[in-house]
């Protein structure tokens, strides 16, 4: 059973790396840094050298994307892979200037605001602004005092699969996570910051900040319920060829893959925004305030959203996309492709997103989980 590195990862940024964060681990901030230093960028002009901070795997370092903007631009793209939102924002600040663009997430990129790590972006500069959703470039969570600092690039969401041939009949609703019927055969990440939204969602609790009296007693019933709880793309796909896993929540994309693996043993599961919705999230390219290369950053940015990089990663099932938020690349995409990247911009509005919260509550949730992962 195979799943992709880069799937993998993608749970790893918008799903696992929240459970680093919000767990309060230690986040190792001495990653090293590939073919680079963190010392100050240099200030000569005629320097094209710009360093990307993101996720290894996760398309911006697919060797025909370095190859292809290395060509049209003249420069070096180098990388500093980061592990955590927070270890993100750490080494863009120590980098001073020699870290020029990096991914934040929804989630964190006002923390990178609010400190100055980001620079407010010029949207004379931006050329596909106009074709990204106005849902999500419309967010406030990326502007600040009127400014725009980051331009969304990918979004997905997590939330009910289900086997299509043995879950009958086929649900619409996360209740069949809690139907004794399944007992004992469902996969739960093991992420507060996703299963609490989600139990949330099915109580009609307000899944940014729900009555915690409620959801511990739904969470608990949901970790009984549960065969696996899972923290790999691995783990979760062993369950599935075994055939011990018949539902449980995963991500879109995640699923997707798995279901376009041929020994898989994956391919009656189908993904579901169900009626109550699913969690989501959505990355975004930003520029490092001290960058000495913006420019070039700016380059980036506009390849990394067009519909040149964008059409072809998306066509491209190896490389395993998540959705665009470039919705002229997502009315080019066939049928299929819309299926399995779970485009459908129906169900934009459907999303709770993963935002910001206050430390206290987001404490309270991992004491939550915590206490009824331990409990028999």
């Amino acid at each position: 059973m195979h799943i992709s590195r880069t799937t993998t990862r993608q749970r790893s940024s918008s799903t696992a790396r929240r459970v680093i964060s919000a767990a309060g681990a230690a986040v190792v901030v001495a990653v090293a840094l590939t073919s680079c230093s963190l010392a100050p960028a240099s200030s000569n002009a005629g320097d094209k050298t710009l360093t990307v901070a993101t996720w290894k795997g996760y398309g911006a370092d697919l060797p025909w994307v370095v190859s292809d903007f290395e060509k049209e631009t003249g420069a070096t793209v180098k990388f500093q892979y980061i592990d955590s939102e927070q270890n993100m924002l750490q080494l863009v600040d120590k980098a001073n200037g020699a870290i020029d663009v990096a991914l934040p997430n929804i989630q964190y990129i006002g923390q990178g605001i609010d400190k100055g790590t980001f620079l407010p972006l010029d949207s004379t500069k931006l050329t596909n602004l106009n074709d990204i959703y106005s849902d999500f470039s419309g967010r406030k969570e990326i502007r600040k005092d009127g400014k725009l600092y980051g331009v969304p690039w990918t979004w997905g969401s997590s939330g009910l699969f289900y086997d299509s041939t043995k879950v009958t009949p086929n649900p619409d609703s996360l209740s069949v996570l809690w139907d004794p019927k399944y007992k004992g055969q469902i996969a739960l990440f093991d992420d507060p910051t996703l299963l609490i939204p989600i139990a949330a969602l099915y109580l009609g609790e307000d899944p940014q900040n729900p009555d915690m009296t409620k959801v511990t007693p739904a969470l608990q019933a949901l970790k009984n319920n549960a065969k696996l709880i899972y923290t790999s793309g691995d783990d979760l796909a062993k369950a599935i060829s075994s055939g011990s896993v018949v539902a449980g929540i995963g991500s879109d994309s995640g699923i997707g893959s798995l279901v376009l693996t041929p020994d898989s043993g994956a391919q009656n599961l189908k993904y579901e925004v169900t009626k109550e919705g699913a969690v989501g999230w959505i990355d975004n390219w930003a520029i490092s305030a001290k960058s000495k290369h913006t420019d070039l950053a700016y380059q980036w940015l506009n390849y990394m959203t067009g519909k040149k990089f964008l059409s072809k990663w998306a066509n491209s099932p190896a490389d395993s996309s998540p959705a665009p938020a470039n919705q002229s690349v997502v009315d080019s995409l066939s049928p299929a492709t819309k299926e399995r990247l779970q485009t459908n911009p129906s169900t934009i509005s459907k999303l709770t997103l993963q935002l910001p919260m206050p430390a206290e509550r987001l404490q309270s949730w991992v004491d939550a989980w915590t206490q009824v992962k331990a409990a028999s």
